[in-house]
């Protein structure tokens, strides 16, 4: 048996995904980007695994089960822990932080402050493509017509002030619904799938969804 320690002829590069913002299905894909940086030594992804079920099972990476409580998923938190944590124990010297989410920002510029690369993967196919033409109301795919009739109801018992989105996956599946059933596989990319439907704010912790009229 080969006990010598990991080499070091390749950096060692730390995976960390948020599974609130980025679907199991693109897993390849970011693992084949980060492979190219180096040697793929810590595989983590962070998010609330009762909702995104297809990131809890076996996929290589250790699931990082993040409750979602009072409307907040502590998922963010998490990821950013998790890497001061291999920072400042010199596990890694490449960082790569799979997410969309502009709240990584700060951590991205604190990280290559202590002298370490890092890279964003983001999922921009399958973001709404910008257009300047008036967009009429999607067609919902065929099955998606319970789940879009029952976050409107949820939406518009909310009032003009909108539902937040963090707490809306929740009471969604309370319902018997799993956004991990949706080809988005993530709450905000669902809703913005519909962009005749809802209107979303912008991210954030406090962000909101309203039905369009």
């Amino acid at each position: 048996m080969d006990l010598s320690p990991v080499s070091s002829s390749k950096p060692r590069v730390a995976l960390l995904i948020d599974g609130d913002n980025f679907p199991r299905s693109e897993l390849s894909q970011a693992e084949s980007k980060a492979a190219r940086l180096g040697e793929i030594t810590i595989r983590r992804v962070f998010g609330d695994m009762t909702l995104h079920k297809d990131w809890a099972q076996e996929t290589g990476c250790v699931a990082m089960h993040c409750t979602t409580s009072a409307g907040k998923n502590r998922a963010d938190m998490a990821l950013v822990i998790a890497a001061m944590d291999f920072l400042h124990r010199g596990l890694v010297s490449t960082f790569v932080i799979v997410s969309d989410d502009r709240d990584f920002d700060p951590l991205v510029s604190h990280l290559r402050e202590q002298g370490c690369r890092v890279e964003r993967i983001g999922k921009p196919a399958l973001l709404p493509t910008a257009t300047t033409k008036p967009q009429a109301k999607a067609k919902p795919p065929k099955g998606a017509n319970k789940m879009l009739s029952k976050a409107r109801a949820l939406i518009a018992a909310a009032g003009s002030a909108g539902h937040p989105i963090q707490s809306l996956g929740v009471a969604l599946h309370q319902q018997g619904i799993d956004i991990a059933d949706t080809p988005q596989k993530s709450l905000r990319a669902w809703l913005m799938s519909y962009p005749g439907e809802f209107d979303c704010d912008p991210r954030g912790p406090k962000a909101r969804v309203r039905l369009k009229t």
